[in-house]
C-alpha cells in the first residue's frame, strides 16, 4: 500500500516567493548551492505535520505564507488511525493546509476544514518522519532507548504495553488515595469541625429544590398585594358593572348576529366566534371575582416568607447557587465526613487495593520485560548487520538492562544501548564512544530497520550524512534507497553518491531579480542530473573527466539500487 506526499504548494515562505512540487514514490533527492533554500522546503513541510512557526518565516514584505500538501494515503492502518483522530481520507487523499499571518497566528485546515496545530502534531508521525541533523543526538539520550526497543517489539507486546499504562494508572490512583488518607491528625480534627458544622447548617434549614422559587412568586404576590386588588377590582368594574356591563354587551350583540344565522353562513361563523368570547369574558369576570373575595393580606405569612429567603441567601453564599447545588454539596460534605471517621477501616481497603493493583502491574511489567530482551536479541543482530553493511565491520552492539524493584512508568526495565566501534574495544554506553560520521550511519541502519515496522510513508532526510565520504558514503546512499522500497524517501544532500541513487532528482537554485531573491525548483532530466552530479564531485568546473566520474557513479548507483530491489521483493515474499 502507497503512503506518500504527492505535491507541495509554498508561497512567501522566507525565501520562497511561489514554488509547487510533485513527489513520487522511491527516493527523491533535493541539491543546490548553500542557502538554495533546501532546508527552508523541509521546514514548510514541517509545518504540515505541526511544528512551531515564527514570523520570520513570512517572506518579507508580505502579509502571509501559505503552505500546502496533498498527502495518498492508501494503507488501511493508516486510514484507521487517521479517524481515530476524527481526520477522514477522501478517495486516498490527505490535503492539509498551514497560513502564517504577520498578526502571529496560524490557521490550520484538513480537507478544508479548521484544524489546530495539536492535530497536525497528531497525525504528523503517521505521514511523515523528519530526520534531521538534531535526530541523531536523540540517540545519545539514554531515555530515548527504552521507546525504541519497545517501538521494535510492537508486533510481540500484542496489548500488553496498554495493559501495563491501565495497571500502574491504578497503582498510582491508589497511592494517591493512601496518601490523601494519610494526612495528619490535627488537620482532619479541623476538617471534621468544620464538615459537622455545615452538615449541620445545612441539614437543620431543611431546604429543598423548588422550595425558594415558590416563596419568591409569593413574597411578590404579597409586596404588590394592594396593586393587584385594585387592578382586579377595576377589570371586574369593567365586565359587570352596575352603569354598565361588557359582558351583557357582548351577550346582547351576540344575540343579534344570532338572528342573521339563517341568512347566510358567514354569520353563522361570526355568531360563534362572538358566542366563544362571551363565554371566555364570563369565565374571566367568574375568576377575579373569586380572586377579590378570596385575597388576604397574611402578614405573619410574610414574615415567614422572608425569613425564610434569607436562609436561603445565607446557605447560598456559602455552598452553592440554588438548593441543587447546596444538597449536592451536603452530599459530598457527608462522604468526606464518613471517609475521615471511617479512616481506618478506608486505609486498610485502600492498601488491600494496592497491594492487588501492585501484583497486577508487576505480572504485566514481568510479561514484557521477558519479550523486550528476547527482542532486544534480535534488534541487536539486526543493528550489527545493518553497521557492517555500511562498513563498521567491526561495530558490536548491545542492549544493556538493569532491573529496578519498583514499578516505573514504562515497567521495571532501565535500557541504554552499549557500542564498540573498533575491534577489540570493550562495549561502552552509545553517548560516550561515538564520532559525528558514526552517529550517523548508526542513526540509519536503525532507520532502515524501524522503517517496516512503522506506519509513517515518508521519511525525510535533511543533510544526515554530513561529516562522511567515499565508500562510507556510497553505503550511506544505498541505505537510504533501501528505506525507499518501504516508505518515500526525500534527501537532502551535498553527497553525489547520495544523489546518484535517486529516482528523482531536485535541483534547487536561488536567483535574483532585481533586487528580490527567488528559489526555483527543477525536476532534472538525466542529462542534467550527471552534469549537476559532476558539479558535486568537482565543485564549481565541470570537466569532461568529472562528466564520465558521474556517469560512472550513475552506473554504480543503477546496479545498487538493482540489488536493493531484489533483496526488498524478496523480504516482503
Amino acid at each position: 500500500m502507497t503512503n506518500l506526499i504527492q505535491e507541495i504548494y509554498i508561497k512567501n515562505f522566507a525565501i520562497i516567493e511561489e514554488v509547487q512540487c510533485t513527489f513520487e514514490k522511491g527516493m527523491t533527492v533535493l541539491t543546490g548551492e548553500t542557502g538554495a533554500g533546501k532546508s527552508i522546503i523541509i521546514d514548510a513541510v514541517g509545518l504540515l505535520i505541526g511544528e512551531r512557526a515564527s514570523l520570520e518565516m513570512i517572506r518579507y514584505g508580505e502579509e502571509k505564507s501559505l503552505i500546502q500538501g496533498v498527502f495518498r494515503i492508501e494503507d488501511p492502518a493508516v486510514v484507521e488511525k487517521l479517524q481515530e483522530f476524527g481526520v477522514e481520507v477522501v478517495e486516498d487523499e490527505l490535503m492539509i493546509q498551514r497560513e502564517l499571518l504577520q498578526n502571529g497566528k496560524s490557521n490550520c485546515r484538513i480537507n478544508g476544514q479548521l484544524a489546530t496545530v495539536a492535530l497536525l502534531k497528531q497525525i504528523g508521525p503517521y505521514l511523515i518522519d523528519i530526520h534531521g541533523q538534531n535526530e541523531h543526538f536523540l540517540l545519545l539520550n539514554e531515555e530515548k532507548h527504552l521507546g525504541l526497543l519497545d517501538e521494535f517489539a510492537h508486533h510481540q507486546m500484542g496489548t500488553l504495553l496498554v495493559e501495563y499504562d491501565e495497571a500502574y494508572a491504578k497503582v498510582v490512583t491508589a497511592k494517591q488515595e493512601l496518601r490523601a488518607l494519610q494526612t495528619a491528625e490535627k488537620e482532619d480534627a479541623q476538617r471534621v469541625d468544620l464538615l459537622k458544622f455545615q452538615l449541620q447548617e445545612i441539614e437543620e434549614a431543611n431546604i429543598y429544590v423548588g422550595e425558594e422559587e415558590q416563596l419568591s412568586e409569593e413574597k411578590e404576590y404579597f409586596t404588590h398585594f394592594q396593586k393587584i386588588q385594585t387592578a382586579l377590582q377595576t377589570a371586574l368594574a369593567a365586565l359587570e358593572g352596575e352603569e354598565y356591563s361588557s359582558v351583557d354587551a357582548i351577550g346582547e350583540a351576540t344575540r343579534e348576529v344570532e338572528s342573521l344565522e339563517s341568512i347566510s353562513t358567514s354569520f353563522k361563523t361570526l355568531s360563534t366566534q362572538m358566542s366563544e368570547a362571551y363565554y371566555q369574558l364570563q369565565d374571566a369576570a367568574s375568576a377575579i371575582r373569586h380572586e377579590i373575595e378570596n385575597a388576604e393580606f397574611d402578614e405573619e405569612r410574610l414574615a415567614f416568607i422572608e425569613e425564610r429567603l434569607d436562609v436561603y441567601y445565607q446557605l447560598k453564599r456559602k455552598y452553592g447557587d440554588d438548593a441543587e447545588e447546596i444538597l449536592a454539596f451536603q452530599d459530598k460534605a457527608r462522604d468526606a465526613l464518613n471517609k475521615i471517621e471511617n479512616k481506618e477501616t478506608l486505609i486498610a481497603e485502600t492498601e488491600k487495593v494496592l497491594k492487588q493493583a501492585t501484583l497486577e502491574a508487576f505480572a504485566i511489567a514481568e510479561k514484557i520485560s521477558i519479550i523486550r530482551r528476547e527482542v532486544a536479541k534480535r534488534l541487536e543482530a539486526d543493528i550489527v548487520s545493518e553497521l557492517h553493511g555500511l562498513y563498521m565491520e567491526n561495530a558490536q552492539f548491545a542492549i544493556q538492562f538493569e532491573t529496578t524493584e519498583a514499578l516505573l512508568e514504562t515497567g521495571i526495565d532501565i535500557v541504554e544501548f552499549y557500542i564498540s566501534t573498533n575491534k577489540g574495544e570493550p562495549l561502552k554506553p552509545l553517548s560516550k564512544i561515538v564520532s559525528g560520521g558514526e552517529l550517523s550511519r548508526i542513526t540509519l541502519a536503525m532507520k532502515s530497520i524501524f522503517t517496516k515496522e512503522q506506519l509513517v510513508g515518508t521519511i525525510i532526510f535533511d543533510e544526515v550524512d554530513t561529516g562522511v565520504s567515499g565508500r562510507v558514503a556510497q553505503s550511506i546512499a544505498s541505505k537510504m534507497h533501501y528505506i525507499s522500497e518501504y516508505a518515500q524517501v526525500l534527501s537532502i544532500t551535498h553527497l553525489p553518491q547520495v544523489a546518484s541513487m535517486a529516482d528523482t532528482h531536485i535541483h534547487i537554485e536561488k536567483v535574483e531579480e532585481g533586487e528580490r531573491t527567488h528559489t526555483i525548483l527543477k525536476v532534472m532530466n538525466e542529462t542534467e542530473r550527471t552534469e549537476e552530479i559532476a558539479r558535486m564531485l568537482s565543485g564549481t568546473t565541470i570537466t569532461a573527466l568529472t562528466l564520465e566520474n558521474a556517469k560512472e557513479l550513475l552506473q554504480i548507483s543503477n546496479a545498487i539500487k538493482q540489488e536493493n530491489d531484489t533483496r526488498a521483493e524478496g523480504e516482503r515474499k
